[in-house]
């Protein structure tokens, strides 16, 4: 195809000119970003706190044991706010204020009753509750007033659903993973992002991510694993459409509702090597995290030998759609960052790799520049200018944050 290159030097808002260029390939945008964000000074986005939902000690309405930072908080129509806690094995529902109003669930095997792993929670366009259970094999379904209203099963003959998501329609989404064990497919060439009615039956495919590389079967018995290799992350925005990529490479696809390739965006981006203190590091943390998980000694060996590391970290870390059709992608932070200005041997979470600053683009995938979340805080649902996460003090213990974005007029 004939591609066109359109450099776009227009100004943005008021802000400053774009330096990169848009090519035009058959239909597709290909944006690439230069190292200047439009943003100059005085102009960038902000965030500040405007609620925090939890406690240390009192009403356990109020405490969390553990809220995952994936899908685990969604916001209805009316602004009422919805926590997993997978601890407790029960979804909380809190007024806009941060007013606990209910439970939904609770432990066990029966109608409305959820397993170990019920992890995420989400509302659709009609302000149902929909659950998914991998331990139960459902997806268990409750009325705007918390009340069950049935469920559909989770077929994982097809794969493993690793993520799921509820588009602006109602659509309900899941990434779904492969596994070398007897029972689940392998989905060789990748993981599908599919969508499922209400009886479970999957009715359309909208991405095609490629197949994440950490895990690899060395045999029946033994899986490798590569820390930092590359993985598939993703993001629904408010239209249906999909933005996903590999984490390795800059290099961000957008798939329209229908599943159609629509834009590309790009941006050079340095990656940081993973050096022998970090890997050191990294092994002697996952060493003792097995240990205390009571694992024998020749157990741990044996997994041991089978873990390596990529050559250099990731590119970025995760992606979420932000307000205002914006594009959010996680910087990188690598323990020398981390440590820096420190004279203590290098000790390091692989956790904590992404980093509070957050590169924010434009609707058309031009780079703004960046934003500054709290740190400890993990970003999950975005609801008009508003961003729901997870926030974690000193002590570990979780709250449900909400930041308001400003914007400079």
């Amino acid at each position: 195809a004939i591609l066109t290159t359109l450099p776009l030097l227009q100004a943005c808002g008021g802000a400053g000119a774009w330096e990169g260029t848009i090519t035009d390939s058959a239909g597709i945008a290909v944006v690439h970003n230069t190292a200047t964000p439009i943003w100059r000074s005085g102009e960038e986005w902000t965030v500040s706190e405007d609620l925090r939902i939890g406690t240390v000690a009192g009403d356990p309405e109020y405490q969390f044991g553990q809220i995952i930072p994936v899908g685990s908080i969604d916001v209805d129509s009316h602004g009422n706010i919805y926590v997993m806690d997978l601890q407790a094995q029960e979804a909380r529902v809190y007024d806009s204020q941060g007013q606990y109003l209910r439970t939904i669930g609770g432990p066990g095997q029966g109608p409305g009753e959820f397993s170990q792993q019920a992890a995420f929670i989400f509302t659709d366009n009609e302000d149902r509750v929909l659950v998914p259970d991998l331990g139960l094999q459902r997806v268990s379904m409750f009325g705007p007033d918390g009340a069950p209203a049935g469920s559909f099963p989770i077929q994982i003959q097809a794969g493993v659903p690793a993520r799921w998501q509820v588009d602006a329609r109602g659509r309900n989404m899941a990434q779904l993973r492969g596994l070398p064990v007897e029972g689940v497919a392998s989905l060789d060439e990748g993981d599908p992002i599919v969508v499922y009615d209400t009886t479970g039956a999957v009715v359309d495919t909208v991405a095609l991510l490629p197949k994440g590389q950490t895990l690899e079967e060395l045999s029946q018995e033994r899986l490798s694993i590569v820390v930092f290799a590359p993985e598939p992350v993703w993001d629904l925005d408010e239209t249906g459409a999909v933005h996903y990529a590999m984490n390795d490479d800059f290099r961000i696809l957008v798939n329209g509702p229908d599943g159609n390739l629509t834009r590309i965006i790009t941006r050079d981006v340095e990656k940081k090597p993973v050096t022998e203190a970090e890997q050191n590091a990294i092994l002697r943390l996952m060493r003792e995290q097995y240990a205390e998980f009571g694992l024998p000694t020749g157990q741990i060996e044996t997994i041991m030998q089978g873990i390596g590391f990529a050559e250099t970290y990731p590119a970025f870390g995760l992606l979420f759609t932000g307000p205002r059709e914006s594009l959010w992608v996680q910087r990188i932070q690598s323990a020398e960052d981390m440590a820096e200005g420190s004279d203590e041997e290098v000790e390091f979470d692989p956790q904590a790799l992404g980093s509070p600053e957050w590169e924010v683009f434009d609707n058309e995938g031009r780079w703004m520049g960046v934003v500054t979340l709290p740190d400890r805080f993990a970003p999950v649902k975005v609801d008009g200018d508003h961003i729901f996460g997870v926030w974690s003090d000193e002590l570990d213990v979780q709250y449900v944050m909400r930041l308001q974005v400003n914007f400079p007029t």
